[in-house]
Formats: structure tokens, C-alpha cells, sequence
């Protein structure tokens, strides 16, 4: 679902340089693609392309974009440089309201790993590790933790 930089477009190789041509594409702005956000791009011929390293800040934008195609795989270097101009109106909310939506769901995402790594039992003990840590003493806290283990075990 993605097209990725050849590593040769990475390191900046000269022998890639010789093959890049530069086009004009339209910035669609962010996508998620299995949890993960990718930076929309469509080509001249209006084909959608997903790129994890290629951002722009214009959505609807037309920006010439250096390009190396092999085949199916199209590599495209991240020195996009903006032209000015842009796509329709209608257009440009269309991809302004899948890059909200993208944002969104990206940060549902987030919300859930960052949920998911939090442990409701962590929170309630963490009042009693407060007070641990504010004892000098290990005889104190040796006490204080057979305090808090006679009152956890006194129903069983």
C-alpha cells in the first residue's frame, strides 16, 4: 500500500540521482494504513501514493517532487518544493477531511497504546509508594508495608 524511498534515495547515491525526473504532485495530506501514518501524495496521473518520510504542509498543494520509477515502484526524494498552485476547492476539502479523519483515528491510536501501558492497579497503589518513599528509615517502611499487607489480607 506504500511506496517507500529506495534506500539509494536515502543516502543520497549519484547513480539514483541519474534516473530522477521531476514531476508535479498534489500533497493529499496524512493517512493511517495499519496504525501507522503515511503522508498522501497523488501523482500526475492522479494515482494515490503513501510515503512514511515525504510530509508537505499545503494540502491540496502542487509541489514538484524529484521521482526515480523502477517498474511498479516509484521512489521519491524529500525535497518537495511548493509551485503555488493548488487543486479545486471542492478537492482540497475532500483531502482536508480524510487528513482529519486520518489525525484522528491516528490519535485514538495513540490514546489506546498510551491507555493499554497504563495499569489501574499501578494507580492505586501509587498513594501508598508515595508515602513509602517519604519514610527515612527501612525499619519505617518494613512497617508501614505490614500495615498495608494486614489491612489488604484482614477480609480473607
Amino acid at each position: 500500500m506504500t511506496d517507500d524511498q529506495t534506500p539509494a534515495a536515502q543516502a543520497g547515491d549519484e547513480s539514483a540521482r541519474a534516473g530522477r525526473v521531476e514531476e508535479v504532485w498534489t500533497f493529499a495530506g496524512r493517512r493511517e494504513s495499519d496504525g501507522k501514518k503515511y503522508y498522501a501524495w497523488q501523482d500526475g496521473h492522479g494515482q494515490e501514493r503513501y510515503y512514511a518520510k515525504v510530509p508537505a504542509n499545503t494540502i491540496g498543494g502542487r509541489y514538484a517532487v524529484l521521482v526515480t520509477r523502477d517498474g511498479e515502484r516509484v521512489s521519491v526524494y524529500p525535497e518537495a518544493r511548493y509551485t503555488g498552485e493548488r487543486v479545486d476547492e471542492g478537492t482540497r476539502r475532500e483531502m482536508e477531511a480524510l487528513d482529519i479523519a486520518a489525525s484522528a483515528l491516528l490519535a485514538a491510536l495513540a490514546r489506546d497504546r498510551n491507555d493499554a501501558r497504563r495499569k489501574a492497579l499501578d494507580d492505586a497503589v501509587q498513594p501508598f509508594a508515595e508515602i513509602a518513599a517519604k519514610l527515612r528509615f527501612g525499619h519505617e517502611r518494613d512497617a508501614f508495608l505490614a500495615y498495608v499487607i494486614r489491612r489488604l489480607s484482614q477480609r480473607w
